[in-house]
C-alpha cells in the first residue's frame, strides 16, 4: 500500500539518516499521478510537527500538485489525466523528522501537445479548465467564446465532452493554488491572458475546410491569416500587431556580399512551421516558469540560518514519470518516454533482482540464479537513434539538406548491419498492402516515415515525421526578439536572449543527460518501488481484464521478483546493526559470546524457525515478517523464558565441544590431506611438463626435419661446387706439400751429416785427450 510504502521510507530515513526515494512505474492510466498525490500528502502530514513553518511547506507542496495537473496533464486514448512530463518532488526532513524544504524537478514537457493531438484527445487541461471556469465578463475581455471548438483544443475533431464539470472544480482549485504559492489576482491574469494569446494564436490560419494534405501543399495556396485573431493574440501577448504579422508570413534573408536583408514570403508549411514553433516555446516556458515559481515559494520558506537544501537535510524523492506507451500515432515524444521506462525498468532489474542475488553469493547464502529480462540492447539502440537523429537535424538546420525520410532510412539501415540492434529495431513492414495496428481505423506511417522498436512492454511503431524539427529546441530569432520585447512583463520574462544564438540545441541530448542525472541521484538514495498496474483499458470502475493485467506483471519483471523474494530473504541485517538494535533482547550473560553465537541464541530463543533466517559472512538475512517480529519484540521489552535460555546456553556449549572436536580432528587429518594434495599436484605438474615437452619436442622434430630436407635441396649444388673447390686446393697443396718435405728432409740429412761429423771430431779429439792423459799418467809413474 502507498501509505505503508511513505511510512518504511520515512522512518528508513529518520532512523538511518540517508536519503530514500519511492519509484512509481507502470503503464500510461495505471495510476501513477495519484499514487504519488498519495504519497506526498501522506509525507506531508507525517512529521506530525504542527509548527507555522512546516504549516506553511505542507500547504504549499500539497497545493503544488493540481497546478502541475493542470498545466503538465492532459486527456489521452488511455488515460483522462495523462502526465504529459516526469516529475521528481523532493521532500527534504530535518534531523527531528519534520518538513523543512521542498522542490521540484521536471523532464520533457510534451510541447507538440499544444499545437497538435489525436483524435478524442484534448491538449493540457488548463486551457479547457479557463474556458469552463471564467465568469462570462473575463471570457469577453479575453475575446473567448465558452463552448468553442477552438483549434489548439480540438486539433479539427469534435470536442470532446463530459468534462465540463470536472474542469470547473479544477480551475477554482487551480487559482486557490496559484494564491496559495504567493501569487496575486494580477499575475495570475497575466498567465491566463498568455494561455489566451496562445489560443488565438492558433486560430490565427485560415483552414476554409482544407485538408492536411492542402495545408501542407506549398504551392497550392498563399498564406491567409486571420487578421481579428492576430491582434487579439499580439495584444494579450504585448506584440506589435504588424510585427507579429509579418514575422509569421515573411523571413529575412540575407543579401550575399551585402550587409543587408530582404524579406521572401513563407510558404504555407513554413508558416505553420513558426506558427507552432512559437506556441511550443511560448507554453514550455511558461510551464517551466510556474515550475521556477513553484520551488521559489519553497525557497522563500528556509529558515534564515540554512545552508542548503542538499547539505543541511535529508530527503525522499518521490518520482512520478511518464509510463510505457503505445498510442495511436506514436511519435519522437513517446520513443523518450519509452526510453525512460526502458531505462528504469533496467535500473530496477539491476539494483533489486541482480543486486539481490549477488549479496546471496558474496554472503555464501546457498542460491540457483534466475533468468533476468534485460533492456540494455534496447537502450543502446534508441541512444544510436537519438545520436543518428542529432546529426540529420544539424544538418537540417544548417544547410536544410536532410530529411525525415533520410533520417528513417539511415537509422534502419543502420540497425540491420547491427547483428545486436537488428534484433529490437526494424523497419516496417506491410501486411496484405497495409500494415496492421492496434488501433483499428488508425493510419500506419509509410515504410519509409517510421520503424518499429521491440520494447519490454511490447513492440511499438514509430512514426517519424516531423522529427528533426522536434529534436530541435532553437526558436527563430526574429520569434525570439518578439518575445524579448513584449510590452507583457510575463511574456518579456519568458525570452531567451543567450539561446538564441546557438544554431541546433538538441532535445534528445538535453533529456538523456537529464535522465542520467536522474539515475544518479537515485543511486545515491535508499530505494523503494511502487508498481501501478491497469485493470482495464476503459478506465472503468469495477472491470477487471485478467490477460491485460498479466501482461503487465510479465513484462515489468515482477514475477522473477515475487520469485526472489519468496525463494530469498526480503529482510536483512548487518551483525552492527543486530548488535545496536537487538541486544536488549537477551540478558547481559549473552553480551560476551561473538555476533554469530548471538544471533544463533536470538533466533532459538524467540522461536524462528530455522528456515526463516540465513546467516551470512556479515549479514542477518531474514524471510517477510520475521524482522518485524522481531522489532515488535524489542518495542514490548520481551524477555525469553530462563529454562529456554539454560537450554541455548547448554546447546551453545555442547556446540562449542562438537566444533573443538571436530578442529581437532581436521588438523590431525588435514596434514595427510595437504599431503595428498600436494602429491597429486606435483604428478599433475609433472605430467604437464612432460606433455609440455613432447609437444614442443615434436614441433621442434617437424620444424628441424622440414629445415634439412629444405637446406639439403638449397645447398647440393654448393655444396658439390665447394667440395671440388676443396679438392682441387687440396691437390694443389698436396704437391708443393711433397716438395717442401723433400727439401725438408734433405735438410735433415745434411745436419745429421753434419752433427755426425762434428760427433766424430769430438769422439776422436775425446780419444786424443784421453790418449795424452795416459801419456802424462805414464810419465807421472816414472
Amino acid at each position: 500500500h502507498p501509505y505503508a510504502i511513505s511510512d518504511t521510507a520515512y522512518r528508513a530515513l529518520v532512523r538511518e539518516r540517508r536519503n530514500q526515494a519511492l519509484l512509481i512505474s507502470g503503464e500510461s492510466g495505471a495510476g501513477k499521478t495519484e499514487t504519488a498525490k498519495i504519497v506526498i500528502q501522506f509525507l506531508s502530514y507525517a512529521s506530525g510537527s504542527a509548527s507555522e513553518l512546516t504549516s506553511q511547506i505542507q500547504a504549499r507542496v500539497l497545493q503544488a500538485q493540481p497546478i502541475l495537473e493542470s498545466f503538465g496533464n492532459a486527456v489521452t486514448m488511455r488515460n483522462s489525466n495523462s502526465s504529459r512530463f516526469g516529475k521528481f518532488n523532493r521532500l527534504f526532513f530535518d534531523e527531528a523528522g519534520a518538513l523543512v524544504d521542498a522542490d521540484i524537478t521536471t523532464y520533457l514537457l510534451e510541447s507538440s501537445r499544444v499545437v497538435v493531438h489525436g483524435d478524442r484527445e484534448r491538449t493540457y487541461h488548463c486551457f479547457y479548465e479557463m474556458l469552463t471556469g471564467l465568469s462570462d465578463e473575463r471570457l469577453q475581455e479575453l475575446k473567448l467564446v465558452r463552448n468553442r471548438a477552438y483549434q489548439l483544443m480540438s486539433c479539427g475533431s469534435q470536442r470532446q465532452e463530459g468534462f465540463e464539470e470536472r474542469d470547473a472544480k479544477n480551475f477554482k482549485r487551480l487559482c486557490e493554488a496559484l494564491g496559495t504559492l504567493g501569487l496575486d489576482v494580477a499575475a495570475i491574469d497575466n498567465m491566463l491572458e498568455v494561455l489566451a494569446g496562445l489560443i488565438h494564436l492558433g486560430e490565427v490560419p485560415v483552414d476554409d475546410g482544407l485538408s492536411q494534405v492542402a495545408k501542407d501543399d506549398d504551392d497550392s495556396q498563399t498564406v491567409e491569416i486571420n487578421q481579428s485573431s492576430v491582434k487579439e493574440a499580439a495584444r494579450l501577448l504585448g506584440m506589435d500587431v504588424d510585427d507579429l504579422s509579418g514575422t509569421l508570413r515573411r523571413k529575412k534573408v540575407a543579401v550575399p556580399g551585402r550587409n543587408s536583408f530582404h524579406e521572401v514570403p513563407r510558404t504555407q508549411s513554413q508558416f505553420r512551421q513558426v506558427l507552432h514553433s512559437l506556441i511550443k516555446a511560448l507554453y514550455k516556458r511558461l510551464f517551466n516558469r510556474t515550475v521556477e515559481h513553484i520551488n521559489g515559494s519553497f525557497r522563500e520558506l528556509r529558515p534564515p540560518d540554512a545552508t542548503g537544501a542538499e547539505g543541511a537535510w535529508n530527503h525522499i524523492g518521490i518520482l512520478d514519470i511518464y509510463g510505457f506507451e503505445r498510442l495511436q500515432r506514436n511519435s519522437f515524444e513517446q520513443l523518450c518516454i519509452n526510453l525512460a521506462n526502458e531505462r528504469l525498468q533496467q535500473y530496477f532489474v539491476e539494483n533489486v533482482l541482480v543486486a539481490e542475488q549477488s549479496l546471496y553469493k558474496r554472503e555464501g547464502l546457498p542460491w540457483n540464479g534466475l533468468s533476468l529480462p534485460d533492456s540494455q540492447p534496447v537502450v543502446n539502440c534508441i541512444s544510436q537513434v537519438f545520436r543518428t537523429l542529432d546529426e540529420y537535424s544539424q544538418l537540417a538546420n544548417t544547410r536544410g539538406s536532410a530529411s525525415d525520410e533520410q533520417f528513417c532510412l539511415k537509422t534502419t539501415d543502420e540497425a540491420a548491419k547491427d547483428p545486436q540492434r537488428r534484433e529490437v529495431l526494424r523497419q516496417l513492414r506491410p501486411l496484405g498492402g497495409r500494415r496492421a495496428t492496434a488501433f483499428p481505423g488508425a493510419v500506419p506511417p509509410a515504410l519509409n516515415q517510421g520503424f518499429t522498436i521491440k520494447h519490454y512492454a511490447g513492440p511499438v511503431d514509430y512514426n517519424t515525421k516531423g522529427w528533426l524539427d522536434k529534436n530541435n529546441d532553437r526558436l527563430l530569432p526574429e520569434c525570439e526578439r518578439l518575445i524579448c520585447e513584449s510590452t507583457c512583463p510575463l511574456v518579456s520574462a519568458l525570452a531567451e536572449v543567450d539561446q538564441a544564438k546557438a544554431s541546433f540545441r538538441s532535445i534528445s541530448k538535453r533529456y538523456t543527460q537529464d535522465l542520467e542525472g536522474l539515475l544518479k541521484t537515485l543511486s545515491t538514495c535508499n530505494l523503494h518501488y511502487i508498481r501501478c498496474f491497469k485493470p482495464n483499458e476503459q478506465q472503468k470502475a469495477n472491470a477487471f481484464q485478467p490477460r491485460l493485467l498479466l501482461d503487465q506483471i510479465v513484462q515489468c519483471g515482477t514475477i522473477e521478483l515475487v520469485k526472489v523474494m519468496h525463494d530469498g530473504y526480503p529482510n536483512r541485517c548487518s551483525f552492527d546493526e543486530i548488535s545496536t538494535r537487538f541486544r536488549s533482547l537477551l540478558p547481559e550473560s549473552f553480551q560476551h559470546y561473538g555476533m554469530r553465537t548471538f544471533i544463533e541464541a536470538l533466533m532459538l530463543a524467540y522461536d524462528v524457525p530455522q528456515e526463516q533466517w540465513a546467516l551470512g559472512m556479515s549479514r542477518l538475512f531474514l524471510k517477510a515478517g520475521q524482522l518485524k517480529a522481531l522489532e515488535d519484540m524489542r518495542s514490548e521489552g520481551a524477555q525469553p523464558k530462563a529454562e529456554k535460555l539454560a537450554s541455548i546456553v547448554t546447546g551453545i556449549i555442547r556446540k562449542r565441544w562438537s566444533r573443538a572436536g571436530n578442529a581437532v580432528r581436521l588438523c590431525n587429518y588435514l596434514p595427510k590431506f595437504l599431503q595428498q594434495i600436494y602429491e597429486k599436484r606435483a604428478r599433475r605438474l609433472a605430467a604437464r611438463r612432460r606433455f609440455r615437452g613432447a609437444v614442443h619436442a615434436l614441433k621442434f622434430a617437424r620444424f628441424a626435419t622440414a629445415s634439412i630436407a629444405a637446406k639439403r635441396r638449397a645447398n647440393l649444388a654448393g655444396t658439390l661446387r665447394l667440395a671440388a673447390i676443396v679438392y682441387v686446393r687440396a691437390r694443389r697443396w698436396l704437391a708443393g706439400a711433397r716438395e717442401r718435405l723433400a727439401a725438408v728432409l734433405a735438410k735433415q740429412r745434411e745436419e745429421e751429416e753434419r752433427r755426425r761429423r762434428e760427433e766424430q771430431l769430438r769422439l776422436e779429439e775425446e780419444q786424443r785427450r784421453r790418449e795424452q792423459e795416459l801419456l802424462a799418467q805414464a810419465e807421472a809413474r816414472r
